[in-house]
C-alpha cells in the first residue's frame, strides 16, 4: 500500500545525507513497505540488508531489485561487491537498521498523530491488541504489524502507517537493558503503558530491578506533557513511577488504583464481568488477567472520547490470541490452551485461571520449562510445582529440562506420587495425559513456546475424530 503522506525516496536520501546521483524519477517515487525478506517484496517496497549471524542480507539484494524493490540500504562497506550499474537503486549507509531507525523517526513526526507505546513483562501483545479493537472501533488506528515488537519489527511497523490513522499503537519488546530506549526515541509515545514487571527474560535481564528498569526506559521517549499508564497492583512500577514528572494514571484491583476493577466474577465458564466507576463491563473470555489487559483498553478509550456504551460494546467483542488462554473443549475434557509463552507471573495468571473455573477434585495441569530465567530457573520451576500441588491439580505432568524441579517442588507440597509424572517432550506428555486425566478433567495447559504444547490438545481433539 503507497502512503498518503508525502514520504518520498528523495526525502529518504536527503535525510540519510547521501550524496550519490539518482534519477528524478527515482526520487519522486513514493517509499511502499520495507521488507529484510527479499522474497516478501512487492513492486515499489524497501529492501533492507541485514546481517545476522546467520544470514547476511546484501546477498539478496541483487534477487531484491529484480523482484521489483525500488531501492535497497546497503552497508557503505560493501558497496563495492555490486556492480555499478546497481548503485543507482542503492542507498549506502553506515549501518542499514540505524538508518531504518532515522527514517522511522523522521516519518513519526511528519505524521503528528497520537501514539500509544505498550511494553511489560507480561500481557503486552493481548493489551495491544484489546487497545486497538477498542479504538478501532472510533477512528483509524495504526499499530504493530504481526507481533513486529522488537528492535527491527517497531520502525518498520511504525513505516506501514498509511497516513490515513488518526493515532497509532506500538508494543514495545526487549530482553536486555537499553532495547526499550532506542524504540521509545524512534517512536515518542505520546501515553506509556506497562503492564506488569514479572521473571519473564530474567535470565537475560539479571535481575527483576534491572528489569524494571528497562521497561521503564519507555519513559526516555515519551513527550513532556505525555501520559504513563501503569499497573497500580505492581509494585514494582508504581514505587518508581512517583519520581517522573508525567501526569501518571495507574489501572487493576487495589484501592489506590485510579481506574479501578472491582465486582469481578467468572459467569457460566464462559464469561465475566467487571465494575469501573459504577459501569459494568463483560467480555467473552475468563481470567482475571484479562481484565488487566482491558482495563488500559478501557483507559484510551475514554481518553479519545468514546462513550461508556462504545467502550462496552466492543470489549464484549474480543476474543483472546491464538494460544494465549482459549478455553477448548474436546468431549470430555476442557483446556486452557496457554501455550505461546510462560513465565513465574503468566504462569500464576494461568493457575488463577483454573481455579476460577474448574473444582478442586476436576483440576490437571500440563505444564512446561519457562525459559529465560537464568540463575533463578531451578528455584522458579520448584515453587511452580509447590502452587500447582496446593491448587489441587492432578494429574501434575511436567515438560522438558526443567521437569523433574516441578515434580520436586509438587511433591515438596505433599502431591501424591502417582500423580506427578516429569516427561522431555510434548508427545510424551500427551501419551501421559491420555492414559491419567479423566473424563470432567479441566486442564491447564501452558509452556514456553519451543515445547510445543499444543500438540497435546490437537491428539485429544484426533481422539475426538476417531471415536466418532
Amino acid at each position: 500500500m503507497l502512503r498518503r503522506t508525502r514520504f518520498s525516496i528523495g526525502d529518504m536520501v536527503n535525510l540519510l545525507g547521501i550524496k550519490q546521483a539518482y534519477s528524478q524519477r527515482l526520487l519522486a517515487a513514493r517509499v511502499g513497505n520495507f521488507w529484510m525478506d527479499s522474497r516478501k517484496l512487492q513492486p515499489g517496497d524497501v529492501f533492507i540488508a541485514l546481517e545476522s549471524d546467520r544470514n547476511d542480507g546484501h546477498a539478496y539484494v541483487e534477487s531484491a531489485l529484480e523482484a521489483g524493490a525500488q531501492i535497497a540500504l546497503v552497508k557503505k562497506s560493501k558497496l563495492s561487491r555490486y556492480h555499478r550499474r546497481m548503485h543507482r537503486r542503492l542507498l549506502p549507509v553506515t549501518e542499514p537498521l540505524k538508518a531504518v531507525h532515522k527514517v522511522a523517526a523522521a516519518y513519526r513526526k511528519k505524521l503528528n498523530i497520537p501514539l500509544i507505546g505498550i511494553t511489560g513483562s507480561n500481557g503486552k501483545t493481548t493489551t495491544r491488541n484489546f487497545a486497538a479493537r477498542v479504538l478501532k472501533t472510533h477512528m483509524p488506528l495504526g499499530e504493530t504489524w504481526s507481533n513486529w515488537n522488537n528492535h527491527i519489527g517497531v520502525p518498520l511497523s511504525l513505516l506501514r502507517f498509511t497516513g490515513a490513522e488518526r493515532a497509532g499503537i506500538i508494543e514495545m519488546g526487549a530482553n536486555h537493558p537499553g532495547e526499550i530506549h532506542q524504540l521509545t526515541m524512534t517512536t515518542r509515545p505520546d501515553i506509556a503503558v506497562l503492564t506488569n514487571i514479572g521473571y519473564a527474560h530474567v535470565g537475560l535481564f539479571g535481575s527483576l530491578k534491572k528489569t524494571a528498569d528497562a521497561k521503564l526506559e519507555i519513559t526516555d521517549g515519551l513527550r513532556k506533557d505525555g501520559r504513563l499508564l501503569i499497573n497500580g497492583d505492581d509494585p514494582r512500577l508504581a514505587s518508581p513511577a512517583r519520581q517522573y514528572r508525567f501526569a501518571t494514571h495507574s489501572f487493576g484491583f487495589g484501592k489506590k488504583c485510579t481506574l479501578r476493577a472491582v465486582d469481578y466474577r467468572v459467569i457460566d465458564n464462559s464469561s465475566l464481568s467487571f465494575t469501573v466507576d459504577d459501569f459494568t463491563y463483560r467480555m467473552n473470555l475468563v481470567g482475571r488477567h484479562f481484565v488487566y489487559c482491558a482495563l488500559p483498553a478501557l483507559y484510551l478509550g475514554r481518553h479519545f472520547g468514546m462513550s461508556e456504551g462504545a467502550i462496552a460494546h466492543a470489549l464484549l467483542s474480543l476474543q483472546p490470541v491464538a494460544l494465549r488462554g482459549t478455553i477448548e473443549q474436546t468431549s470430555d475434557v476442557t483446556f486452557i490452551v496457554d501455550c505461546y509463552n510462560a513465565n513465574p507471573s503468566s504462569m500464576r495468571s494461568a493457575l488463577e485461571l483454573l481455579c476460577d473455573i474448574a473444582p478442586e477434585s476436576k483440576r490437571a495441569a500440563i505444564v512446561g520449562d519457562m525459559l529465560e530465567l537464568g540463575g533463578y530457573a531451578g528455584k522458579l520451576h520448584f515453587a511452580l510445582g509447590k502452587q500447582l500441588a496446593n491448587a489441587h491439580c492432578k494429574p501434575i505432568i511436567a515438560v522438558g529440562n526443567y521437569a523433574r524441579r516441578i515434580a520436586e517442588g509438587a511433591l515438596n507440597a505433599g502431591a501424591s506420587a502417582g500423580s506427578v509424572i516429569a516427561v522431555e517432550s510434548a508427545d510424551e506428555a500427551a501419551k501421559q495425559a491420555h492414559q491419567t486425566v479423566s473424563a470432567g478433567k479441566t486442564v491447564l495447559l501452558k509452556g514456553s513456546r519451543g515445547l510445543q504444547l499444543e500438540n497435546v490438545f490437537r491428539l485429544f481433539q484426533q481422539l475426538d475424530i476417531t471415536n466418532d
